[in-house]
C-alpha cells in the first residue's frame, strides 16, 4: 500500500497498526524487492501486475514477477486483505493470472465484511472496516438540507451513476436534489453528469479534501450508493461516522451493515435503483434518527489491535510456532468416532492451529470433528508427518496421537510402523508429543511391543480407563472426550426411552424385547430406536417395529447433521439403553440416564462407567434383564440425580486436562527453549 497522504484514506487505518511492537514500511518498488521486512500486508493485488504498454509493460511485469519471487523464497508471510472479489475495473487475462498469483501467497485472507468462503485457501480473519469518527471529528459541519441526496467518492461505471440519474428523474418528491461529488474516473461518465438539464442536479468534480467532504456529507440528507456490486465500502462508513443515513443495495453486506447499526441508518434497495425505492428513502429518513450509530466495533484502536494479532499469527504459523498435528481418523460412518476427536481437537487447539490426519475419511465424518477455518486436513500420512517434522525444526510444534480405542489391529500396526520413526525425531527437533483419551482392551502378543514405544515417545499421557493403565503402560486415567462437548439445551419434557443397538452383535431376545417394552409403558414413555452408526440403521427399525415406537435412521447426511439430530432425540429421553459407548455417553451428556444393560453389551462399558464412578450403569449378562424389570419412576430419578452429578465431575476433570495441555510444564526441556525463544 502506498504512504497515505494528509487527507484520510484506508491507508491511514494501517498508518495506525504501527506501535510498540509493530513498525509499517509503505510501499515502495525498491523496499518490496530489496528493503528487509518480517511480513508483506497486500491489499490492492491488481496494483502490482503489470500496467501500460511497451518498456513500462515490461518493466512492471518483471517488478511484479520478482516480488512473488522474494516473497516465497524468502518465506516472508503475506497477509491478505479483500476489499473486493473482482477487480473493478477490466484486466487482460495475464493480470488477472498474475492477480491470483499474488492472493495464493496469502497465508492468513482479512475480510471486511461477511463472507460465505474464502477466495484462497489461508485462514480467513474478521476485521470490519473501521470507522471515520476520529479523524473526521474535528472539522466543522454543515447544516442538514432537507431533500439532499448526495453520492460522493470516485465516480466509475460499476458505482451505478447511471441508474441514480435516471431514478432521481424520475423522483416528485418537494425540496429534493441530488449532488454528485468526487474525482471522475471515466470521461464518458463525466460528461452524462454535467449534460444532466435538471435544476435539481449539481456536481462538484475533482478530489475533494477531508475538511470540504465532511462539509458536502454532513450538509445532505441521505447518502445515496447505488452500487451495481457491494463488497465493502468506505463511503458508507464516512457517511455513518458523520451521522448520515446511506441508501445501498440489498445484499449479505448490506445487510450485515444494517444488521449492526439499525434500519434507521441503512436503507436497502434491490436490483437496479428505481425512484420509487429512492423517494421511499427519502421519506424514511425526513427525520433523523435519534441516536447515533453504534460503530464502537471499528475504532481505530480495535482495527490496530486486531491487525495486530493477525500479523502475530502470520509470523508465528511461520516459524512452526502453534502448529498442532492430530491424528484425528475414525471410522467413516461412527457418530461416535467423530464427536470424541471434535472434544480432542477443541482442548488441543488450546495450543495452535490444528493440521488433522484424517486418511480417506469422507466429507461426512469429517463435518464432525468442527475443525475451523484456521485447522487444515491432510489425507496423506507421510505429507503430514513429514510437515510435522519441518515444524518441529523451524519452531515449536505439538503432534497428538489419536484418541479413542486402538484394536492392534493390522491397520494400526501398520501406522505405528510407519510413523514410530517420524515420531522420534519429530522430538528430537524439539516437538511435543500427547496421547490423551486412549484406550486398548488388552495386550496381544507380537504388537504390544509397538504401543509400548509409541507411549515411550510422548510427553503428556491420559487414558480414557483404568484397565488400559494396568495391561497397557501406567499414566492417570481421563474422561471420554465426547463428554467435553456442549449440550445441544435444556429439554422442555423427557418423554422418551432411546434404545441403539450395534448391528454386528445378536439382535435380542423375546425376554429383553418384552421388559423392554413393559419398562416404557411402566413409565409411560416413548421408544425411540436411534442409529448412531449408519450401518446401525436397520436394527433401529426392527427395534422400532419390535418395540412399538419409531426409528431414527441415519440416512445421507453429514456426521454434524445427524449429531443435531440425535442430541435434540437424547435431550428428550429419560433414559436409554445400549451396547454403544458413545451413544451413552452422549445422551449423557444431554441429561438421559445411560443404560449399558443390552444383552450383547461388552465389558468396554463397565470399564468406563467405573471409571466415572457410575457402575450402576452396567451390569452382568444374567442382571440385565432383572436391573430392567426392577426400574421404576424413583429409581430412575435417583440414577438421573447421580448421573448429573457424575456429568459435573467428568466435566470437570477434562477442564483441567485442558488447562494442563495449554501450558508448558509438561514440555520436554527442548520444546520449552523453543517456546522461549
Amino acid at each position: 500500500m502506498r504512504r497515505p497522504d494528509a487527507e484520510t484514506k484506508y491507508a491511514t487505518h494501517m498508518a495506525a497498526v504501527a506501535g510498540d511492537d509493530v513498525e509499517v514500511a509503505f510501499f515502495t518498488w525498491p523496499r518490496a524487492i530489496l528493503g528487509r521486512y518480517d511480513l508483506f500486508h497486500l491489499h490492492w493485488p491488481e496494483a502490482l501486475v503489470g500496467h501500460g504498454r511497451g518498456v513500462r509493460l515490461l518493466a512492471s511485469t518483471l517488478l511484479s514477477r520478482l516480488l512473488r519471487l522474494r516473497l516465497r523464497l524468502a518465506r516472508v508471510p503475506v497477509v491478505y486483505t479483500l476489499h473486493n472479489r473482482e477487480p473493478h475495473e477490466a484486466m487482460s487475462p495475464r493480470q488477472l493470472r498474475d492477480r491470483r498469483a499474488f492472493e495464493r501467497l496469502a497465508a492468513i485472507e482479512i475480510h471486511l465484511v461477511p463472507e460465505p468462503d474464502r477466495v484462497t485457501a489461508a485462514e480467513a480473519v474478521a476485521i470490519p472496516h473501521g470507522s471515520y469518527v476520529e479523524p473526521h471529528g474535528a472539522h466543522p459541519r454543515s447544516e442538514r438540507v432537507p431533500g439532499r441526496a448526495l453520492f460522493f467518492g470516485l465516480i466509475r461505471p460499476y458505482k451505478g451513476i447511471e441508474e441514480l440519474l435516471d431514478a432521481f428523474a424520475a423522483v416528485d418528491e418537494d425540496g429534493a436534489t441530488l449532488r454528485l461529488v468526487g474525482k471522475p474516473m471515466d470521461p464518458a461518465l463525466a460528461d452524462a453528469i454535467a449534460q444532466q438539464d435538471d435544476a435539481r442536479i449539481s456536481h462538484r468534480f475533482g478530489f475533494i479534501p477531508d475538511r470540504e467532504l465532511v462539509a458536502e456529507v454532513t450538509a445532505a440528507q441521505l447518502v445515496v450508493l447505488p452500487y451495481r456490486r457491494l463488497h465493502s465500502s468506505g463511503a458508507a462508513l464516512v457517511a455513518l461516522s458523520l451521522g448520515r443515513p446511506v441508501l445501498i443495495p440489498d445484499s449479505v453486506t448490506g445487510r450485515a451493515l444494517r444488521d449492526e447499526v439499525g434500519s434507521d441508518w441503512v436503507q436497502l434497495f434491490e436490483g437496479p435503483l428505481t425512484a420509487a425505492a429512492l423517494a421511499g428513502a427519502l421519506a424514511a429518513t425526513r427525520t433523523p434518527p435519534a441516536d447515533a450509530p453504534d460503530l464502537s466495533a471499528r475504532t481505530w484502536r480495535a482495527v490496530r489491535e486486531a491487525h495486530a494479532r493477525v500479523y502475530r499469527r502470520a509470523l508465528d504459523r511461520r516459524s512452526g510456532r502453534g502448529a498442532v498435528f492430530a491424528w484425528l481418523t475414525g471410522q467413516d460412518d461412527n457418530l461416535g468416532d467423530s464427536a470424541l476427536r471434535r472434544g480432542y481437537a477443541d482442548a488441543l487447539r488450546a495450543r495452535g492451529d490444528l493440521v488433522a490426519y484424517v486418511a480417506d475419511a469422507s466429507y461426512a465424518y469429517v463435518s464432525g470433528l468442527g475443525l475451523g477455518r484456521a485447522d487444515r486436513v491432510s489425507t496423506n500420512l507421510g505429507a503430514w508427518l513429514g510437515e510435522a517434522l519441518a515444524a518441529a525444526r523451524r519452531g515449536p510444534a505439538t503432534l497428538a496421537i489419536n484418541a479413542g480405542e486402538f484394536t492392534f489391529s493390522g491397520r494400526y500396526t501398520l501406522q505405528m510402523l510407519r510413523i514410530l520413526p517420524a515420531l522420534w525425531r519429530f522430538r528430537r527437533r524439539g516437538g511435543a508429543v500427547v496421547w490423551l483419551g486412549a484406550a486398548v482392551p488388552g495386550p496381544r502378543r507380537g504388537r504390544t511391543w509397538l504401543f509400548h514405544r509409541l507411549f515411550r515417545c510422548a510427553d503428556l499421557v491420559r487414558w480414557r480407563d483404568a484397565r488400559t493403565s494396568e495391561v497397557f503402560a501406567p499414566a492417570p486415567a481421563m474422561p471420554d472426550w465426547a463428554l467435553a462437548l456442549e449440550p445441544s439445551g435444556p429439554s422442555a419434557a423427557r418423554g422418551a426411552l432411546g434404545v441403539s443397538l450395534r448391528f454386528d452383535r445378536p439382535y435380542p431376545s423375546q425376554a429383553w424385547l418384552s421388559a423392554v417394552r413393559e419398562l416404557a409403558a411402566r413409565l409411560d414413555l416413548e421408544v425411540v430406536a436411534v442409529a448412531q452408526v449408519a450401518r446401525d440403521t436397520e436394527y433401529a427399525l426392527r427395534l422400532a417395529a419390535d418395540l412399538g415406537g419409531r426409528a431414527v435412521e441415519f440416512g445421507e447426511v453429514t456426521h454434524a447433521e445427524q449429531e443435531a439430530v440425535l442430541r435434540g432425540e437424547y435431550a428428550a429421553m429419560r433414559l436409554i439403553l445400549s451396547d454403544r459407548l458413545h451413544a451413552l455417553l452422549i445422551a449423557l451428556s444431554e441429561g438421559a440416564v445411560p443404560l449399558g444393560l443390552a444383552e450383547a453389551a461388552t465389558d468396554k462399558l463397565a470399564r468406563h462407567f467405573d471409571a466415572l464412578g457410575m457402575p450402576w450403569a452396567t451390569a452382568s449378562a444374567s442382571e440385565r434383564i432383572t436391573r430392567l424389570a426392577a426400574l421404576d419412576d424413583a429409581s430412575l430419578s435417583q440414577l438421573a440425580d447421580d448421573a448429573a452429578r457424575r456429568l459435573g465431575d467428568a466435566r470437570g476433570e477434562l477442564d483441567a486436562v485442558r488447562t494442563l495441555l495449554a501450558g508448558d510444564q509438561w514440555l520436554p526441556e527442548a520444546a520449552r527453549a523453543k517456546t522461549r525463544a
